[in-house]
């Protein structure tokens, strides 16, 4: 089990809130290890966190078993709201491409603001993301070297414009397409652009420890991602695992979701710095 409370940290001049995940077991001398939960793209940001009973009890229904399980393990589970997410303040962050890009921040924030947090262990911080969340993470880790290992679910991935592509064909991925057809996506992504008034270029790069698991029919992020990321850390001789589950499972369930948060948990132990 763990207990649950509501954390709250400045990011970009915004109010954004975390849940924070605690194990009711006996802290280690050192600490809670400490893993920062990055969730997925939300339709309706402010319903982030709202179960189906209409009660606001983060993370909600679709990652609540994300907090149990790792939290269960021994680590202290950080999932931040991001921007815009239920009452966090940034509602105009949370629309478009560049959404990662902002969520980064408040990661890096919430990171940089850890200290004030009792109880954890600031040798052993690991991060999960799941789709999106994925990315974030990514982003996270070419930004800092506090983090000392990632697990990616179904990561968003490819350069932007891949993304924008990507999720202008969703609907239908068959459909003819040629230079007359439109791509919202992208159209959204030139718009926010041309608003910036300057040039915009995203080149992805990689982190040196990371579990990668997907499931092999999934749409909701496209698995050439995966499959992209392990051939580029494999390239540039970084440290990683690659699973692939069965299914079109955007985020696992059951036994599944066990077997990768477990796998998880053992490629994170086997980096701890110290024994605990």
């Amino acid at each position: 089990g763990f207990t649950a409370y509501l954390y709250s940290y400045s990011s970009a001049g915004l109010k954004v809130h975390a849940l924070v995940a605690k194990p009711v077991e006996a802290s280690p001398l050192r600490g809670y290890p400490v893993l920062i939960a990055n969730h997925g793209h939300h339709p309706e940001p402010p319903k982030y966190g709202i179960s189906s009973d209409g009660t606001d009890r983060r993370p909600g229904d679709y990652y609540r078993r994300i907090p149990e399980l790792f939290a269960a393990k021994g680590f202290m589970v950080i999932m931040p709201d991001f921007r815009g997410h239920s009452d966090s303040e940034g509602t105009e962050f949370t629309e478009g491409m560049l959404e990662s890009s902002y969520y980064t921040e408040d990661v890096l924030n919430l990171l940089a603001g850890l200290n004030s947090l009792e109880g954890h262990d600031p040798e052993n911080i690991f991060m999960w993301g799941h789709s999106m969340g994925g990315e974030v993470t990514l982003r996270s880790l070419l930004a800092t070297d506090r983090v000392k290992g990632a697990s990616m679910w179904s990561s968003v991935g490819g350069d932007i414009w891949d993304q924008c592509y990507y999720y202008s064909r969703y609907e239908d991925p068959m459909a003819f397409d040629s230079s007359e057809t439109s791509k919202s996506a992208i159209e959204r992504l030139q718009g926010r652009i041309a608003a910036f008034g300057a040039a915009f270029d995203y080149e992805g790069s990689e982190p040196l420890t990371v579990d990668d698991p997907s499931s092999v029919s999934d749409r909701g992020a496209d698995y050439k991602w995966s499959e992209r990321l392990a051939k580029e850390l494999y390239i540039r001789g970084k440290k990683y695992q690659f699973f692939s589950y069965p299914g079109s499972n955007h985020l696992f369930e059951g036994e599944m979701m066990e077997q990768a948060a477990s796998r998880d948990v053992e490629f994170f132990r086997s980096l701890i710095s110290h024994t605990q």
